[in-house]
Parts: structure tokens; C-alpha cells; sequence
């Protein structure tokens, strides 16, 4: 789901209930104030940082969604509530799992950035893609909902395999690079991925 179409679902939300109710209006309007920030700042960052594209294999050429702002900027938690808010809008599970998986991977490449910041930042990304791990897992199980539902989740376990196979490749390489204390969590977070890969690996067709 494009992240476009996602802000414009919120703005019709916010449009609705602010002809409704008038008093909620000061509240939506300050919202959306708060959404457009949360754009600039993505915008900023996008363009002053280095690219974090990293080398892949032929087998897990998968490009990461951009981040936009990071944990440690303070508008973070801004940015969190509106993609709360998004989730809980969302109810068909194919659509579900797509939002899942973005996050997912928004978070990846977000403990990528982090970790191009120093290695102080390294426990802040190995936190924050545990937390994108746990998106992978509920995109998973929505697949599986849309399966039972009878929908076509093809497409979606392409999708699913590819972005797995990304996120045990750059974990790999966080694994390597973490320090001592930390090399630990990277390595059960590499499990992790892995794990993942195979519960997506049962979604696929029997032949």
C-alpha cells in the first residue's frame, strides 16, 4: 500500500468527523499540522543523508522502503501514532499484511540509517528491527487469514519471500559489524529471519 494513499485515507477520516463534529476540529486540523511536519522532515532527511542502499545477491535483490524519520529525532513518536492509527484502519487482511510488511521493512533499513550513525546507535536499531520483525510475522498471519478467505495471496508470498531473504541478508551483515556486546542480539535476530524465511516458505504452493 503506497504511503500516498494511506495519508489520504487519514485525511478523509479527518475531513468526516470534523464536518460532524465541530468541536474536533481544532483537534484534526493540529493532526494534519503534524502529518505534514512529520512530511518535511522526511523529506529533509531524505535529502541530506547518504543513500543506504547496501549490496545485494542476485538472490535477494529487494529494495528497502525509505525510512524517513528515524527513532532518535523527537517528531518519531508522532510518526508512530499515525501509523497506528493507519493499521487500525485497515481491515481486509491482504491489505493488512502489505501495511505489515512495509513496516516491516521501514524498519529494516531504519537500523540500517541508525547504524551508518555510529556504533552508539547500534542498540536503538537492533531494537528497532526486532520490532519490524514482529510486523513480519503479523503479515504472515494476515496471509494466512487471506488464504483461508479465498483471496490471492500469490503476489503477496513473492513479495513475502523476497523481503525475506533481504532481511537475512542485512542482518547477516549487522551481525558482523555489531560490537562485542551487542553481536549477541544481532545473532538472534539473524535466527530470527531466518525462521521467518521458513514460515514463509510453507505459505508458497505445494507442486
Amino acid at each position: 500500500m503506497k504511503v500516498t494513499s494511506l495519508l489520504s485515507i487519514l485525511t478523509l477520516v479527518s475531513l468526516s468527523l470534523t464536518s460532524s463534529f465541530s468541536p474536533l476540529s481544532g483537534i484534526f486540523a493540529t493532526f494534519m499540522k503534524l502529518n505534514v511536519a512529520l512530511a518535511q522532515e522526511e523529506l529533509f532527511i531524505k535529502e541530506a543523508t547518504v543513500s543506504a542502499e547496501t549490496k545485494t545477491t542476485k538472490s535477494a535483490q529487494y529494495e528497502l522502503p525509505y525510512p524517513g524519520i528515524l527513532p532518535d529525532n523527537p517528531l518519531y513518536s508522532l510518526k508512530m501514532l499515525r501509523d497506528r492509527i493507519v493499521d487500525f484502519l485497515v481491515s481486509d487482511s491482504l491489505k493488512k499484511a502489505q501495511f505489515d510488511l512495509l513496516q516491516a521493512d521501514k524498519r529494516l533499513n531504519t537500523g540500517i540509517y541508525l547504524v551508518q550513525k555510529g556504533k552508539d546507535k547500534y542498540s536503538l536499531a537492533e531494537s528497532t528491527i526486532s520490532k519490524g520483525e514482529n510486523y513480519f510475522e503479523e503479515a504472515i498471519k494476515n496471509v494466512r487469514e487471506a488464504k483461508k478467505q479465498r483471496m490471492d495471496t500469490n503476489d503477496m508470498v513473492r513479495r513475502l519471500s523476497d523481503s525475506s531473504y533481504k532481511h537475512q541478508e542485512v542482518l547477516t551483515m549487522l551481525r558482523n559489524k555489531a560490537p562485542k556486546d551487542l553481536k549477541e542480539s544481532f545473532m538472534s535476530l539473524e535466527k530470527r529471519a531466518k525462521d521467518i524465511g521458513k514460515q514463509v516458505e510453507s505459505l508458497k504452493p505445494k507442486k
